[in-house]
């Protein structure tokens, strides 16, 4: 299957401009929107409606939920409402969460086994079945959708744990990584996909393998490096204190100033003391630089075998978003299917 490409909104843009972006996205011949449930931003659930209604064929997903501050059987309920709207059109990520949690007093408890119960829950739901569960972290008691869902909704799972890589490769119908944007990084991630489908019981018909990065394209290196250091630091706050993930990129240890930044376990101060992230993170965790740099860096990362690369695409001061998703498009991905 060729390499489709996909763009990634945090929900940090107005429906208006998004729905116009959407339908920049399908003349461009984009393939996926992915909306984000960042806390405190947007909505996913409140604004993909609108954009399946302002679109024709663009893929939608969400990427992630999380079964912590929403029930999985809630998210069953209202991805199989949204198929409804966008039928054949939809992808359901799933995560760990993190960011807002600390704000809404949730602790994340066992990743790996919740979002395994998580996906069966939402499977079982989906297919019309009622679900009876009872874990530390998880209830239901004949939980069953009152409407028919005739939803096959693909379920992957977005991570950079070592654990739920494996477990997506067990049991998901897919997987997005996240914060590897290098050779290095991606082998990782794949080869613990690997891990776990060796202990797949059930074939998937297709298995998704998303490469999710941050791009900013811009002649002045500096600037670029500049504008997606608040999306290196993210990963490295949300995860805090287990930087396990960074191992295999050679980034260990994480910088004094840096670490003693991300103790404070404030989002706010994160985002403002970003520029302490060293640029040698850069290169392994997002994609930045001129034309030239991100075609090389695409090239590489098409090559570990992935089959989607979404982009959150990141304006510096002499960019937009729709210039580097046009220009991502146009220029860029072209070049790399040419050595793919």
């Amino acid at each position: 299957m060729p390499l489709s490409i996909g763009f990634l909104t945090y929900g940090d843009l107005p429906p208006s401009r998004l729905i116009a972006l959407a339908r920049l996205l399908e003349e461009l011949g984009y393939d996926w929107l992915w909306h984000a449930d960042e806390k405190f931003h947007r909505d996913p659930w409140v604004t993909l409606p609108l954009i399946a209604k302002n679109t024709s064929k663009l893929g939608l997903g969400i990427a992630v939920t999380e079964p912590y501050s929403r029930h999985p059987a809630l998210i069953a309920m209202a991805v199989a409402t949204l198929a409804e709207v966008a039928p054949n059109r939809l992808i359901l990520g799933l995560g760990a969460g993190g960011p807002g949690f600390p704000a809404m007093g949730i602790e994340r408890k066992h990743p790996a086994e919740t979002l395994r119960h998580a996906i069966g829950i939402i499977r079982s739901m989906l297919a019309g079945e009622s679900s009876t569960l009872s874990n530390e972290i998880l209830t239901t008691r004949n939980a069953q959708l009152s409407f028919e869902s005739h939803a096959h909704i693909p379920i992957i799972l977005g991570t950079r744990s070592k654990y739920i890589l494996q477990l997506a490769g067990e049991l998901a119908d897919g997987v997005m990584t996240a914060a590897f944007a290098s050779t290095e990084g991606l082998n990782h991630a794949l080869d613990n996909v690997n891990i776990g489908e060796k202990k797949r019981t059930k074939p998937t018909e297709f298995f998704h393998k998303v490469c999710r990065v941050d791009l900013c394209i811009d002649d002045n290196i500096a600037n670029a490096y500049e504008a997606v250091k608040p999306g290196v630091a993210l990963p490295l706050w949300a995860n805090f204190p287990n930087f396990k993930f960074l191992k295999p990129l050679g980034l260990l240890p994480v910088p004094d100033n840096l670490y003693q930044m991300l103790a404070k376990r404030d989002y706010n101060l994160m985002l403002q003391k970003a520029h302490l992230v060293p640029d040698n993170y850069i290169r392994h965790m997002v994609v930045a630089g001129n034309q030239e740099q991100v075609v090389k860096q695409m090239i590489q990362i098409a090559q570990t075998g992935v089959n989607q690369i979404t982009i959150r695409a990141i304006p510096s001061s002499r960019s937009t978003v729709e210039s580097i998703l046009t220009q991502f498009a146009n220029e860029i991905i072209p070049e790399v299917l040419k050595q793919c």
